[in-house]
This record gives C-alpha cells, structure tokens and sequence, in this order.
C-alpha cells in the first residue's frame, strides 16, 4: 500500500512546491538515483554504491525473514494486525482482529490494482500519475481514456 503512495508522492511534491531533483517519477526515479554508481538523493551524493546497497538489503530483509520463520510466526502471527503494529489495541477482540485482517488484504488488493493502473498509464502515456491527473482536471474532455487511447492508436507504427 505504501509503494502506491510512493507512485504518488514524489511526483506530487515536485510538481506543487519542494523540488526533489531534475524530474521525480515513479519509472524513472531508478536511473535518477543510481547515477555513477552512487546514490544521488535530494541532489546529496551518497557514497553508497549499488553493491553495498543489495548487501544491506538481503541482510536486512533476509534477518526479518529469518526471524519471523525460527519464530514460527506465519499466517496467524501476532503481527498483523496486532502486537506492536496495534498501538490503539484494536485488535483485541479476536472478531475484530478478524475483521481487520480482511480489510487489511482488499486495501492491499486495491493498491496493487491501483499499482497496475499506474503501470498501464506510464507505458501509454509516458508520463507520471499526478502529470496526468493535472491534464485531465484541466481538460476532462481532451483528455482522458478514450483521447489517449485514439491518440496512442494515431501513433502507433503501421504493420
């Protein structure tokens, strides 16, 4: 659910105020960050390269892994929702808690819909989600699906 927010957000702050680098958008952040092998953040060089950056990833995510499987937390772990992720103590109440966890999974579901969405969008349109929201609110009319999708048809190569 994050990493739809994470679609979102970047574009969203350099598009209305703080500028976060040349051009933030989700497909192409990736270039943008790895540039001569380090990592260029908020236009701060940081003198991690890629390699020590997939280490500290497999050490990190593989140690959470390792943890949650020596533990036997699976499916029914005290960790979702509940334990230290249920400040409010919401999940109490074991039909509550069972209730949470269903609308935990279709918010998940929505979001990588919503990811699919966004996937879709930039290979057609080539550009971000909130440059095409900001077209659209400017001109429903000119642009929308049926205006791309004519136009994308209009440019695509003859066979």
């Amino acid at each position: 659910m994050l990493g739809a927010a994470g679609f979102i957000i970047p574009e969203a702050f350099n598009k209305f105020g703080a500028n976060c680098g040349p051009e933030v958008v989700w497909f192409k952040t990736g270039a943008l960050l790895l540039d001569g092998n380090t990592l260029n953040y908020f236009g701060k060089n940081l003198p991690i390269n890629l390699l020590v950056t997939v280490i500290a990833e497999v050490i990190l995510v593989g140690g959470s892994e390792y943890y949650r499987i020596t533990n036997g937390l699976g499916f029914d772990d005290k960790l979702h929702p509940g334990g230290p992720f249920d400040p409010l103590g919401l999940a109490k109440d074991p039909d509550q808690a069972a209730l949470l966890k269903v609308k935990e999974i279709k918010n998940g579901r929505l979001a990588m819909f919503a990811m699919l969405g966004f996937y879709f969008q930039a290979y057609v349109t080539g550009e971000g989600p909130v440059e095409n929201l900001a077209k659209h609110l400017g001109d429903p009319f000119g642009n929308n699906l049926l205006t791309v999708i004519a136009g994308s048809a209009e440019r695509a190569p003859s066979l």
